[in-house]
């Protein structure tokens, strides 16, 4: 299938694109600018990485770099008021399959946006100049006037760091009903944003995304506001791909120190676990309900977004029998249970 005639967005095949971008993606992720094929490749972006390393304001161990845009519409590096976030094929000795990981991100975030209709940051992949494939998110923490939102990760409210729990601490000082509180004590709407937290949960168990820990949630609030809520969600991924063991199952803990007895029997989360963790956290019974139809009915249309994205075909195969098979553990009923 030729690249030309699908979005480099959101996917969708048109014949209407400008520069691989469809007019609903140039004024979503781009703000109606046309972006040119970016001006430099992975090797200077690696070396203009360094330079610009302790001037960035963005966080986490992934290579990244701020982008905004020049005055001919090239997207440029930049060290303060970038509006994008872009990530190449890493660097990292200990992971498998890294020329996937760029479209891995992409079509796990399509999928939360478009599939499960979570708030999601807005996304797409961009070309190096020698043609090699990135992402690129539209950053949410800035306003149209450039006035910065006041953003905090789930770690930094629950005052959780290195130093109090070791170098683990992310993922080992706390599990979901924890965050799931802290919800509770910060966000007004907090009924609501429970339920969008749970489908967050949910979808991570479902794409096997193993990294959805504490930094990778937030809370945010607009300038000159008080009301925090949640971020659009972000940084998800398939991590069973890139980490050939057993984590990747999930991040946290639903609950730490109890399992079900069907987990106790089975080994994995299943729906008798999801069920718990609702009634913990107060989500009615029908609305998890919901949430679980709706899981049950996207895999023709997940499995339509992964044939058109652009994973390799091995990856294709893994993410796609990877879904089934957590669709089908969360649809799992132990008789006696």
């Amino acid at each position: 299938m030729p690249l030309k005639s699908k979005c480099y967005a959101c996917l969708k095949e048109t014949n209407n694109l400008k520069n691989n971008y469809c007019p609903k993606c140039i004024s979503e992720l781009f703000d109606n600018t046309v972006p040119n094929k970016l001006t430099f490749d992975r090797k200077e972006f690696i070396n203009k990485r360094a330079e610009m390393s302790d001037k960035m304001s963005i966080s986490g161990v992934q290579d990244k770099i701020s982008l905004a845009f020049d005055s001919s519409k090239n997207l440029i590096p930049t060290a303060k008021n970038g509006k994008y976030i872009l990530k190449p094929i890493p660097i990292h000795d200990n992971a498998l399959n890294l020329e996937d990981i760029p479209a891995n991100e992409h079509l796990s975030m399509l999928i939360s946006k478009e599939i499960f209709k979570i708030n999601t940051a807005h996304c797409g992949i961009v070309e190096f100049s020698d043609g090699e494939l990135a992402y690129i998110t539209k950053r949410f923490d800035y306003d149209s006037d450039g006035k910065k939102y006041d953003q905090e990760d789930f770690a930094s409210l629950m005052n959780i760091t290195p130093s109090t729990h070791g170098k683990d601490y992310k993922y080992d000082a706390s599990d979901y009903l924890g965050c799931s509180r802290l919800i509770k004590n910060f966000v007004a709407s907090h009924k609501i944003t429970v339920e969008d937290f749970f489908k967050r949960v949910l979808l991570n168990y479902l794409i096997a995304n193993g990294d959805a820990h504490l930094k990778n949630f937030s809370l945010y609030s607009k300038p000159n506001s008080n009301e925090y809520t949640l971020t659009p969600n972000y940084d998800l991924l398939n991590t069973r791909y890139h980490i050939n063991e057993k984590y990747g199952d999930m991040a946290l803990s639903l609950i730490e120190d109890y399992y079900t007895p069907t987990f106790e029997v089975v080994g994995y989360y299943t729906y008798a676990d999801f069920v718990y963790f609702a009634k913990l956290i107060e989500l009615p019974q029908i609305r998890v309900e919901k949430i679980f139809k709706l899981a049950n009915e996207s895999l023709d249309k997940i499995e339509k977004k992964v044939i058109n994205s652009f994973l390799s075909d091995n990856a294709k195969e893994f993410y796609l029998n990877t879904y089934k098979q957590r669709l089908e553990l969360i649809n799992y009923i132990m008789k006696d249970s």
